[in-house]
């Protein structure tokens, strides 16, 4: 029986590359969303002590609405605007049951709210609607993080008779020579973490976008497969043996014809050939796809799978090639290679070696266009299998000898119908 290759995950890359869901919402809770609860529970432990807050239900209420609009901002498809408003707007309809009216008039719901409407609307600027702004909104949202330890320092103060309970004698609270270089030090700090936070957001963009990039040229020249390996497994791209199922597809007449046909005519073909084909053979998952002229080879990890996407990739290569009078020849045959990285230090490729890539390559060179021919070992395999039905309308044909054996080989055939 065939040894199943376990895929990494298909998403692996892109959790490399931004972290992956948990990842975000610490992100967003030590980097946002948490500044409030943060603040606001450093003032109320000041003010009440810690007994007090740990069995204050409202402080429970708090953690728990803040958690939730930690968890939504962690969403890369979250609303920075309004996101920003989910824990103070569930923390007011709640808290306004058991407090009243009187909810509106404490000024700590009135600098909580102030606070997160000002930076809702900073985030959603840079994130929805100009995000060219971010040189200047980052280092703005940063200045108000800091001036928001100050403003809940002033409640604090506030609360216990600091300063009268006003809010038109809240100014006086600036005219302490302490209190100045409270604001002038925190709106200086607030600044410089700013703009350091600015420049660690543009490096990381930049380096998404690199690895982006290098994971493209890599899957282009690699695979899929190879490349999550790499990521998940290096040591799996060492030399080794296992079974797999190689499949080849060649243009007839391909030649001749391009001696007849004009060269731009001719690429245009065969990158609307590479283009049909070639997403209908990723869709059975394959180990490697590789190009060389009008040829296509592609590993499988499953007799299953390489005739699946036979018949698929022949279909496909008709409803381009057939209004040229060209088509393809395909085999599939499956047996043991080596497989792994080959080349020199400098250039290196993932494929497969050995006696069985080179029979499906002699197979498929005997085979004419719109057939798939199939060896024994991919008839006996699938025949036994659940999946049967594919070979039903293979055709059992005369041996043939091919290059390199001694001896022939049974195949079976399968026409593909326009």
């Amino acid at each position: 029986m065939f040894q199943q290759t376990q895929l990494p995950p298909v998403d692996l890359i892109n959790r490399q590359i931004h972290g992956d869901r948990w990842a975000a919402f610490w992100s967003e809770l030590f980097g946002n969303s948490g500044h409030f609860l943060i603040i606001k529970s450093i003032s109320d432990i000041t003010l009440n002590g810690v007994g007090n807050y740990l069995t204050d239900a409202t402080e429970s209420l708090l953690i728990g609405v803040m958690l939730l609009q930690t968890w939504y901002l962690s969403r890369p498809s979250a609303n920075r605007f309004w996101g920003n408003l989910i824990g103070v707007a569930c923390y007011t309809i709640i808290d306004i049951q058991i407090e009243g009216l009187g909810f509106f008039s404490s000024l700590g719901h009135s600098t909580f709210w102030i606070f997160s409407i000002v930076i809702a609307c900073l985030q959603g600027l840079r994130d929805r609607w100009s995000k060219s702004l971010s040189i200047w909104l980052l280092p703005l949202e940063s200045i108000l993080r800091s001036l928001m330890v100050v403003a809940f320092y002033a409640v604090t103060s506030l609360k216990i008779g600091e300063i009268p309970n006003s809010w038109e004698q809240i100014g006086l609270f600036a005219s302490k020579t302490t209190h100045l270089y409270l604001i002038l030090s925190l709106t200086f700090i607030g600044s410089l973490l700013g703009f350091l936070s600015l420049q660690t957001s543009q490096q990381r963009t930049q380096l998404q976008e690199t690895a982006q990039t290098l994971r493209n040229l890599a899957e282009w020249g690699m695979g899929t497969h190879v490349v999550n390996v790499a990521v998940s497994n290096p040591n799996q791209l060492n030399f080794q043996r296992c079974d797999r199922t190689i499949l080849f597809m060649d243009i007839r007449k391909f030649t001749n014809w391009c001696e007849e046909t004009n060269p731009n005519v001719v690429a245009s073909v065969l990158n609307e050939y590479y283009g049909k084909v070639e997403p209908v053979a990723a869709a059975y998952q394959p180990l490697r796809i590789s190009f060389t002229a009008d040829e296509i080879m592609a590993i499988y990890a499953s007799p299953q799978q390489g005739l699946a996407a036979a018949r698929a990739m022949q279909k496909a290569a008709q409803t381009v090639l057939a209004p040229h009078n060209l088509g393809v020849g395909c085999a599939v045959h499956r047996g043991e290679v080596i497989e792994g990285l080959f080349g020199s230090q400098d250039v290196r490729t993932y494929t497969a070696i050995g006696d069985v890539v080179n029979t499906a390559k002699r197979l498929e060179g005997t085979t004419p266009a719109g057939a798939i021919t199939i060896s024994e070992s991919i008839y006996v395999e699938i025949a036994n299998s659940d999946l049967a039905f594919q070979i039903r309308d293979a055709i059992s044909c005369e041996p043939v000898l091919v290059k390199g054996k001694q001896e022939a080989i049974a195949i079976w055939r399968i026409f593909i119908n326009d």
